[in-house]
């Protein structure tokens, strides 16, 4: 809200300082804002056209190892374990779990195939609760990351990592809208009540 705000000064600041003089730059500004926001369209338009490419993952326990599958048409390249992450996805140093766990780095991982993503030495004790994060590019050469947690109870659980749309001013101004839509909701009931009123008498 407050750069909504200052968005909003600019154009009034200028006709404060220029009186009649502020029309060409106050053109100018509303221009470039008009530049910026079609920008940010373009940002959005490549990353909701790059989701088409991401692959989607599955993940199964045999023995002390993970079986990580590709259960979608797109392949994935260049998979690791990037990090591990304590109960409040925190990062844990590598020192520490490197000698709990046995992985490696696998090239590619093509639709429906399935490799082992690592393995247990003595047992998943010390990752229980914890979520192991994963690498990956996708067919654009996109670095891209999946977590996997550990359950306490031995479950597994894939959580993609949630992409936000780009754009500053985009977001500003569906903030804005979001907010009058609340500010007529607000006030519908009470519209909704005073009709009501008025039809009974």
């Amino acid at each position: 809200m407050l750069i909504l705000i200052i968005f909003a000064l600019i154009p009034i600041l200028l006709v404060i300082k220029l009186k009649w003089d502020a029309v060409l730059p106050i053109i100018i500004y509303f221009q470039l804002l008009l530049i910026w926001i079609q920008a940010e369209i373009s940002l959005r338009q490549h990353t909701l056209f790059s989701a088409q490419f991401e692959p989607f993952f599955d993940v199964k326990r045999t023995g002390l190892s993970l079986q990580l599958s590709n259960k979608s048409i797109n392949p994935a390249y260049g998979i690791w374990i990037g990090r591990i992450l304590d109960e409040q996805n925190k990062p844990i140093s590598p020192d520490i779990w490197r000698d709990k766990i046995s992985t490696g780095f696998t090239s590619s991982l093509l639709p429906k195939q399935e490799i082992q993503l690592c393995s247990f030495k003595c047992s998943d004790d010390f990752f229980k609760g914890k979520t192991i994060e994963i690498l990956y590019l996708n067919r654009l050469g996109e670095l891209r990351e999946v977590r996997i947690k550990i359950l306490e109870n031995g479950g597994l659980l894939v959580i993609p990592k949630s992409t936000q749309l780009p754009g500053i001013l985009l977001r500003i101004l569906e903030d804005l809208s979001i907010y009058l839509r609340l500010i007529r909701y607000r006030h519908e009931p009470k519209k909704i009540i005073r009709n009501t009123q008025a039809k009974t008498l």
